[in-house]
């Protein structure tokens, strides 16, 4: 694709402003074709892009404290997520939205409807033009009440993640 950058971009051919022709008010364009194509050393460096934030936030929880957390997300509230709800807990998870670290809180969600970015607590700006939030109605937030975590669960009841504060 570098390649391909560097062709589209440096192309050989010399073109000239619009003109208008003598008998119609139409646009004309004059391009040359010089006889030998110039060609120029194209530097290609590779890299990782570092993630927003400057930290890649990754959510998942390592194989061994796997089964702890399971038993831990059996004694919380629970919330069950929808398919659509599942495919962002993967993002958030895996570290797609970071400097994201769960779900958008309130004030992450109005600069997202607001600004399209976040600001982050270091003064830096992050694109963020998408909301990533845990919709929940008021029968769900009753059963949570006042705690400060809550299991989120599958369609078939299976753990998925446990939200905290």
């Amino acid at each position: 694709m570098a390649s391909m950058a560097a062709v589209l971009n440096k192309t050989p051919f010399l073109s000239h402003p619009l003109s208008k022709s003598p008998t119609s008010d139409l646009p004309i364009a004059a391009v040359s074709f010089p006889s030998k194509p110039r060609r120029r050393g194209v530097l290609v460096r590779a890299g990782l892009i570092a993630p927003d934030g400057g930290k890649l936030v990754e959510l998942i929880v390592d194989e061994p404290r796997r089964r702890e957390k399971k038993h831990e997300a059996t004694e919380l509230p629970r919330v069950e997520l929808t398919e659509i709800d599942k495919q962002w807990m993967h993002v958030l998870s895996e570290g797609w939205a970071s400097p994201l670290g769960g779900f958008m809180r309130e004030s992450e969600f109005l600069q997202t409807l607001h600004f399209n970015s976040l600001r982050l607590d270091d003064g830096s700006v992050v694109n963020m033009s998408v909301p990533i939030v845990l919709a929940i109605d008021d029968e769900q937030k009753a059963s949570i009440g006042e705690s400060k975590r809550v299991a989120l669960v599958d369609s078939n009841g299976n753990h998925v993640a446990i939200l905290t504060e």
